[in-house]
């Protein structure tokens, strides 16, 4: 076991990211609601997938395999905008659950009044949003160091492939 990835500030993210998902969809599946509606059920769902994706990272972490992840390599030269870079899975998943996370803080606010554990599941999606900003931020940077300037993103510059066609 690697503690040593997990000593760092993104390991502490991802702590914070594992403890505040289990806490939000439990509040939230314990809030005493006479109807079970599909934004009650949206924040409960995105708490389990983002707790159980959380203890895949920590654990893919603590086994060593941080560094082989799944990576995506870009290389777009089109006419308007060239992107070059990389993306791994773990960059993947803190930027779509920021996102999913932030939806989350909205259907548990709707719910928050007149009910403590809702407005405790809105607390906890918030910090979920906050905890995998903040990973992503770190996993960004990461790789940008790693590639020495970061994804290059030149708008107006001539692409790399030729892409005028002639008609005979």
């Amino acid at each position: 076991m690697d503690v040593g990835e997990i000593a760092t500030p993104k390991g502490g993210l991802l702590a914070a990211q594992w403890f505040s998902a289990l806490v939000m969809f439990s509040t939230m599946a314990a809030a005493n609601s006479q109807r079970s509606d599909s934004a009650r059920q949206y924040v409960i769902a995105i708490g389990v997938i983002a707790w159980l994706c959380t203890t895949a990272l920590i654990a893919a972490f603590l086994l060593g395999y941080a560094h082989q992840l799944p990576t995506f390599h870009l290389d777009h030269q089109g006419p308007v905008l060239q992107i070059t870079g990389k993306l791994t899975a773990d960059l993947v998943y803190q930027a779509l659950f920021a996102f999913l996370s932030l939806v989350a803080f909205f259907c548990a606010a709707s719910h928050a009044h007149g009910s403590g554990n809702a407005a405790a599941s809105a607390f906890f999606s918030m910090i979920l949003t906050v905890t995998t900003l903040g990973a992503a931020f770190t996993t960004y940077k990461d790789l940008s160091e790693e590639l020495s300037q970061g994804p290059i993103l030149q708008p107006g510059a001539p692409s790399s492939v030729n892409t005028t066609t002639t008609i005979l």
